[in-house]
């Protein structure tokens, strides 16, 4: 077949065809961190190098789980499965953390391995040769991730090669969306290929999204129209622009109270009228009807719920997120599609039942009104400086540096309530599952999706060192990927303490002068790090320098092209935040 590239693509092997394929498919970008297993791989892209072949570029990382969570940071910007490969099953446990949090958020991988060599005699051309080959084998290589990725193979024949990958990225790509694993024997890259695997069009495509139910969204609909009191709760459904939009319509339409509860995008506006904020319980205590759309944990089931004649319903590709061996949230009706067009159609079909414009525009005003109120108590701003750097603060003057064109990438210490974001696609947060050192890579992998975007990253200090700094800097100097990463360094687990604190408000814990397993002192000095990837780093810790820090790290980023960090040495706080 021919490469769009107008180049003919007649492979050898099976690695060849693998990586000409990959390209064909839509792979832009190959992660790799590399073993023994990638010899036929490597000698592939030199081989399409020098024929000029059409190849995704590789991108070499140094630590799997930043390969994982770059892959992740693209694809969350762009829609497109990117590929990533790892040296057998030694480097798919390394990977596990970034894939479990990929899994959670719906997120599709083509994550794939090395496999030892199957044979040891020598007969058959790749086969052991390295005393690690025996170490490395095992009993089953997929087991450890099987249940956080959709589906799994290995490579059993070269022949096989175009078919399973279209089929890899059908599964992967088909909603809910998610990771794929594949095993590829080092024997198998290497075997002579007779023709070529597969042609210019994939042998599978994804399956079509589910569509709704036209009944019980018509039922929805009654609901809907006939609440006085209904309230939106959601976590994912910004994560296109046309599902947010869908959800906007919706909320301005029927006045609907918006709560992002623990956000991994923003569905609305910061300040849209409708925009309720952060917390759901003071809200759903009242409500007669609970939307909740596409958001694994509406509430926290112990602390409120429901009422008893309120009706719940759960909206979206996996509304009872089938994956989760235990969710038990009340769930009166449950609509399977995608967020945009189901909301569509449930705005649509409630127009026909909606009370009177007076009763809406009542309402509306209501909620708005008590939205601005709010939001205007919640929202301290900069006008005054702290005793102490907050993350509130801190939180506040990075809100200062951004605009329309900045990605917000945050690994949880943003205080939602100070940042203003009116447009979708561009606030980004950490999966449910919370597998930490996410932040890093996910701003790399969204720079290097938008190179014209500026990348705020911001993380706290257990984050920061989970996310692998040193290969993190590395790939961002190799790669020329300058970002703006904010540690909110507290010197402190504080999530850990906030726990204890939870289950023994008055132990011997909450009276302890250093929190066990809490502390993370003495704090490294973070600025340091970047330095030895041509970055630029600085450490604040008094409030009045903190802005002015900020910004000329974000000059640095801008101007210079260059990344930089800026180490903000916070107050111990456990204070739990949005």
């Amino acid at each position: 077949m021919k490469l769009d590239n107008g180049i003919a693509f007649r492979p050898e092997t099976g690695a060849e065809a693998w990586i000409g394929l990959l390209a064909a498919r839509g792979i832009d970008y190959l992660f790799a961190n590399g073993g023994t297993d990638f010899a036929p791989l490597a000698e592939a892209f030199a081989k399409g190098s020098a024929q000029h072949w059409k190849m995704p570029q590789p991108v070499i990382v140094p630590h799997e789980n930043l390969g994982v969570a770059m892959a992740h940071g693209f694809t969350m910007l762009t829609g497109r499965a990117q590929a990533m490969m790892v040296h057998v099953g030694v480097g798919t446990a390394n990977a596990i953390n970034g894939l479990i949090n990929a899994a959670r958020m719906q997120i599709p991988i083509l994550f794939t391995a090395g496999r030892t060599p199957l044979t040891e005699s020598g007969a058959v051309f790749g086969a052991r040769n390295n005393y690690i080959h025996w170490a490395q084998e095992h009993f089953d290589q997929a087991a450890m991730l099987r249940e956080f990725v959709k589906w799994d193979y290995e490579l059993r024949h070269p022949e096989q090669v175009g078919a399973a990958l279209d089929r890899a990225l059908a599964i992967a790509t088909s909603e809910p969306q998610g990771p794929v694993y594949l095993t590829l024997p080092r024997e198998i890259l290497a075997a002579a290929i007779a023709g070529a695997p597969a042609g210019e069009r994939p042998l599978l495509v994804s399956a079509t999204p589910p569509a709704v139910d036209p009944d019980s969204l018509e039922k929805v609909a009654k609901l809907l129209a006939a609440a006085q009191r209904p309230l939106l709760i959601t976590a994912n459904a910004g994560r296109t622009a046309q599902a947010s939009a869908a959800l906007a319509a919706l909320a301005k339409q029927f006045a609907i109270p918006v709560i992002h509860y623990r956000p991994r995008y923003f569905a609305l506006s910061s300040e849209h009228p409708m925009h309720a904020g952060w917390e759901p319980h003071a809200l759903l205590k009242d409500a007669d009807l609970v939307l909740v759309v596409d958001c694994d944990v509406p509430w926290l089931i112990s602390q409120a719920n429901p009422k008893p004649e309120a009706r719940v319903v759960h909206i979206g590709p996996d509304p009872l997120f089938a994956r989760y061996p235990m969710r038990s949230f009340r769930t009166d009706v449950a609509l399977t599609g995608l967020v945009a067009p189901t909301l569509a159609r449930l705005l649509e079909r409630a127009l026909a039942h909606a009370p009177g414009e007076a009763t809406l525009a009542a309402r509306r005003g209501e909620v708005t009104k008590r939205n601005e109120a709010a939001r205007r108590q919640a929202r301290s701003g900069i006008g005054s400086l702290p005793p102490a750097l907050t993350a509130k603060y801190a939180s506040a003057c990075l809100n200062t540096l951004q605009d329309a064109d900045t990605i917000l990438v945050n690994e949880y210490p943003l205080v939602l309530e100070e940042m203003v974001v009116c447009e979708p696609c561009r606030y980004f947060a950490s999966a449910p599952a919370g597998g930490l050192g996410w932040g890093l890579g996910a701003a790399l992998g969204a720079k290097l999706a938008a190179p014209q975007k500026t990348v705020i990253c911001a993380v706290g200090d257990g984050a920061y060192m989970f996310g692998n700094p040193t290969p993190a800097h590395f790939v961002s100097e190799s790669m020329k990927l300058p970002v703006l990463f904010v540690v909110f360094n507290n010197a402190r687990w504080a999530a850990v303490h906030r726990s204890t604190l939870g289950m023994y408000p008055k132990g011997a814990a909450a009276q302890a002068e250093v929190p066990p397993f809490a502390v993370l002192e003495p704090s490294p000095r973070f600025e340091h790090v970047i330095e030895a990837s041509g970055g630029y780093g600085v450490q604040v810790s008094e409030p009045g320098e903190l802005k002015p820090a900020l910004e000329r790290a974000l000059r640095v980023v801008r101007e210079e092209k260059r990344q930089a960090l800026v180490n903000v040495r916070l107050e111990a706080s456990y204070t739990k935040t949005s």
